[in-house]
């Protein structure tokens, strides 16, 4: 049996971006991966547990570029929460939200399907205030691009 070989390769943020346009107009799919993350949470407000740290920001906006939708990565200690929400937001069930407030889950990061340059809502920085937590990521459906932030919006980081 031949020995897989590791590989390592640099792109540019406009492959990306090409790659998501492809997805949204329907001339490409999602790789494997990421159709069975989509599969795993095919219908609004759907969640899945995955394992920790098998879930990366960038996936969300694939996600997003193939169904329109907005998507959120919880994290934990042990696991990662994959959430599918609708054309506009992430209305998180109670059972997430108690994961939230108690501190067995941080926000990682969720997608917004109509920006090119992400801009967390206002409703974004509430959320975080509400679950005392510092950052989260938003990320683009449209470009990859992604913002860390803040409860302050003097705070925001490009990333």
């Amino acid at each position: 049996m031949e020995e897989e070989k590791e590989t390592i390769s640099l792109e540019s943020s406009r492959s990306t971006q090409i790659s998501l346009e492809s997805i949204r107009e329907g001339d490409a799919g999602l790789n494997q991966h990421r159709q069975s993350m989509l599969n795993r949470v095919p219908e609004i407000g759907d969640s899945a547990t995955f394992r920790h740290e098998s879930l990366e920001l960038i996936d969300l906006a694939y996600l997003t570029a193939k169904t329109g939708y907005e998507f959120a990565i919880l994290r934990g200690k042990d696991i990662d929460i994959l959430f599918h929400g609708d054309s506009r937001h992430c209305e998180f069930p109670e059972t997430l939200v108690d994961m939230m407030l108690n501190n067995k889950v941080q926000i990682l990061g969720h997608s917004h399907p109509g920006e090119d340059n992400p801009t967390p809502s206002p409703g974004d920085r509430i959320a975080l205030r509400k679950l005392g937590q510092k950052r989260s990521v938003v990320v683009s459906g449209r470009t990859g691009k992604m913002i860390i932030f803040t409860q302050n919006p003097f705070e925001d980081i490009d990333l």
